[in-house]
């Protein structure tokens, strides 16, 4: 009787292959249903947020030590996914250049309105995907914070060969199907169970294949958002789903009884947010 083995790798590409982003819109390239869904996003959620806040939080202090340890003033940086420069702006001023990959146009261009206005003339910037990204030189830190530019095998192991020094990935630990999107929204609207398309342990174990072994550090987060109305729950949980399907009349009646079964008693609605997150960085 023979056996077959399946190498990590494989396990992850197949949960790939079934997951529910075979949902996602085809009719389009990856990187114009990015710009589409995070700009429409932007315009509706993302003027809300101040960056200047978000980097007094202890969290980011947290987070923001945490990367300091892998650099130093000569080091070459290379973020993945860096949205709005959250971290890479302040991460530039502490390293001799940093190279900020992000596909998204209204991000791009608020990171450069940040670094302009902090004065950070060492920053590069590119509008590529990961996937798409040329890689010139080797990197002394490479790095991937809350995005999903690093989504396969191929994306993971370009990391690895783009740096001589670190790569470092944050992301989350907490089961998607625990979220209220993908464990209740995504559901109700899309009539099946949301189907990830692989986790951190997929990260780890497809470096094992690859004879690497990654450190891991956990930790709790818990917050919450409120929103006051239900145009703007209806809206968030809009925007996400369109990631995955049309959204018709029925779909917007079903969000809206959702939102009235389980709103606050003043009208508002409460996203809370019990996580656990990880860090997963080897040595190359």
């Amino acid at each position: 009787m023979s056996t077959i083995s399946q190498s990590w790798q494989s396990i992850w590409q197949s949960a790939i292959n079934c997951s529910s982003l075979k949902h996602r819109m085809d009719r389009i390239s990856e990187k114009e249903r990015l710009n589409l869904t995070e700009e429409t996003w932007y315009k509706k959620m993302g003027y809300k947020i101040n960056l200047d806040d978000q980097q007094k939080t202890p969290a980011f202090e947290e987070q923001f030590s945490r990367f300091k340890r892998f650099v130093t003033k000569d080091s070459t940086v290379l973020d993945i996914g860096a949205g709005f420069g959250r971290l890479a702006i302040p991460l530039a001023k502490e390293v001799h250049t940093l190279t900020a990959i992000e596909p998204v146009r209204v991000y791009m261009n608020v990171m450069k309105d940040r670094a302009a206005r902090d004065g950070v003339s060492n920053m590069q910037f590119s509008e590529d995907l990961w996937s798409d990204f040329p890689l010139h030189e080797k990197y002394d830190l490479v790095y991937s914070t809350w995005s999903t530019a690093v989504k396969d095998p191929a994306t993971l192991m370009k990391m690895h060969e783009a740096s001589r020094g670190y790569c470092v990935l944050e992301t989350r630990a907490t089961p998607l199907q625990k979220l209220e999107f993908f464990g209740q929204i995504y559901p109700m609207i899309v009539g099946e169970e949301f189907r990830p398309p692989g986790n951190y342990l997929n990260f780890i174990t497809t470096l094992y294949d690859h004879g690497i072994y990654a450190n891991v550090k956990t930790w709790r987060f818990d917050r919450e958002e409120r929103v006051q109305t239900m145009d703007d729950a209806v809206d968030f949980w809009k925007i996400n789903l369109g990631k995955y399907t049309e959204i018709n009349g029925e779909a917007d009646e079903k969000l809206k009884h959702y939102y009235r079964t389980n709103m606050n008693q003043d009208g508002s609605h409460t996203f809370n947010y019990k996580e656990v997150y990880c860090m997963v960085w080897w040595k190359v």
